[in-house]
């Protein structure tokens, strides 16, 4: 309020007072009566003194109207002393006397941490599917009926182990005739060469035309592709054969079998009869989209590019259902430089030992790369940052006059119990991270380091020792006489 309107308001004040007394004194005065006499008659003085003793004077004041007027009379007088003051002295004084109150009001103590850039490794979550490392599925080559299943289902086999066997009687009754007719061939060979090897000396002497000699090396030529063709038969006949028995292409686990004894299969069909898995070590395909994993892309070829095709990225395999980590580290096996156009992903492979087949194909799991992302970047306490009713994140801040101050901040992820800060804050800047309730901006503080604070306590925490006035007990004293 300033003096003009403080003016007004005791003017004001005064008008009223002064109007409030005059109606009193009206009131008091009307009600007045002056004498009532019983007899009066206009005469001369004398003439109404013989009456004077007659008369009757009625005063119409009680007590109680007198006290009052009195009162109201003071009452009104007080204030309009009280107006006529000097109006800014009692207000320059209150003034003075919240200043000095304000002025004299502690500072609130508040725990601050001063920001500094940190080096640290930036690791994120990503999503990804445990595949076998190496994987067959097992699927007839020849079409026959299944005499024999010789393994047993979810069991581990070996490698050229068999599994089934299919009736082979066609296969061999084919290869029993491949290998006959490669037999008749090669007489006919043996015949089309004698021929030849005669008319070759024959020739010498003009005994046969050379015609005929023609025919003899034509048909020794017709005869050895007649072999080559006869052999080649007789090895797809063999094949066929030893198709008849299924073997394990890898070692590994198998599945149980989709079909029994008894069972019509086809050459190359469709479903397969059983599947084998190596889960010795397997694959953990990541995936994440293609704008947040440039970065991630950029940071891992800078790597190599520095330090070389041999530097390795271990990576961590978190369980989905629970969370819980995987024992075994695993290491970044190949990247994929193009993005599903499905998806719009990019794919990372890491391998990872299994020895105990905890992992397993199909398996969802989290994993996270490390030493892939390290750069410097500031991080804050999350218990510092406040969000607001908007969604937008602020922290509280000590100036250099010993004020908070509260700023706008931005956050990109989180880093253990922190906020990776992405902007608003800088080097240098004191953030409060315990003491904000009630506090307001341009509120003076007394600002305390934390790790300031914590390096004190622990200069001044004295250690433990006996002092020499303290008093000992007699087992002590004996114990101390057995020794010496």
């Amino acid at each position: 309020m300033n003096n003009n309107e403080t003016n007004q308001r005791r003017k004001s004040i005064k008008n009223m007072a002064t109007r409030f007394w005059i109606r009193e004194m009206k009131s008091n005065l009307s009600e007045l009566a002056l004498v009532d006499t019983n007899n009066i008659i206009n005469s001369e003085y004398s003439v109404l003194s013989p009456y004077w003793q007659k008369a009757t004077i009625t005063c119409p004041f009680t007590p109680k109207k007198i006290i009052t007027s009195i009162f109201m009379t003071c009452l009104s007088l007080f204030l309009l002393i009280g107006c006529t003051d000097n109006p800014d002295l009692p207000i320059s004084n209150s003034s003075q006397e919240d200043a000095e109150q304000t002025r004299e009001r502690p500072s609130k103590q508040v725990s601050v941490i001063t920001i500094e850039p940190q080096i640290i490794s930036m690791t994120t979550e990503l999503p990804g599917r445990v595949k076998a490392f190496k994987s067959a599925e097992i699927r007839p080559q020849v079409s026959g009926i299944i005499q024999a299943r010789l393994f047993k289902g979810d069991s581990l086999v070996e490698k050229e182990q068999q599994l089934y066997q299919i009736d082979a009687a066609i296969y061999k009754a084919d290869y029993q005739s491949a290998k006959a007719n490669l037999q008749n061939t090669i007489a006919e060979l043996d015949l089309a060469d004698v021929l030849q090897s005669r008319y070759q000396s024959l020739i010498e002497t003009n005994a046969v035309s050379e015609q005929e000699f023609d025919k003899a090396k034509a048909s020794f030529a017709h005869a050895k592709a007649a072999v080559a063709l006869a052999q080649a038969k007789l090895e797809t006949a063999k094949i066929n054969l030893d198709y008849t028995n299924v073997y394990a292409p890898i070692s590994g686990y198998i599945g149980p079998s989709t079909v029994t004894r008894g069972a019509l299969v086809t050459a190359q069909q469709e479903a397969a009869l059983a599947t084998i898995w190596q889960l010795d070590q397997v694959y953990v395909d990541i995936s994440q989209s293609a704008a947040q994993a440039q970065p991630l892309l950029e940071a891992l070829m800078t790597s190599r590019m520095t330090q070389g095709d041999d530097v390795k990225f271990e990576v961590t395999v978190f369980f989905g259902n629970n969370g819980t980590t995987y024992p075994q580290k695993g290491v970044l096996y190949a990247t994929d430089l193009a993005v599903d156009k499905n998806t719009g992903t990019v794919r990372l492979r890491a391998v990872f030992p299994n020895p105990d087949s905890i992992l397993l194909p199909g398996m969802f799991v989290r994993a996270t790369i490390e030493k892939a992302q390290t750069q410097k970047i500031i991080i804050v306490p999350q218990k510092a940052v406040k969000i607001e009713a908007d969604g937008s994140k602020t922290v509280w801040l000590v100036d250099d006059k010993n004020t908070a101050v509260k700023r706008e901040v931005r956050t990109s992820a989180s880093y253990e119990n922190n906020w990776v800060i992405s902007s608003g804050l800088k080097s240098g800047d004191q953030i409060i991270v315990e003491g904000t309730m009630m506090l307001q901006p341009g509120v003076k503080v007394d600002p305390i380091n934390i790790k300031q604070q914590q390096s004190k306590q622990a200069q001044e925490t004295p250690s433990r020792s006996i002092s020499t006035n303290e008093p000992v007990s007699e087992d002590a004293a004996s114990n101390a006489k057995g020794v010496d």
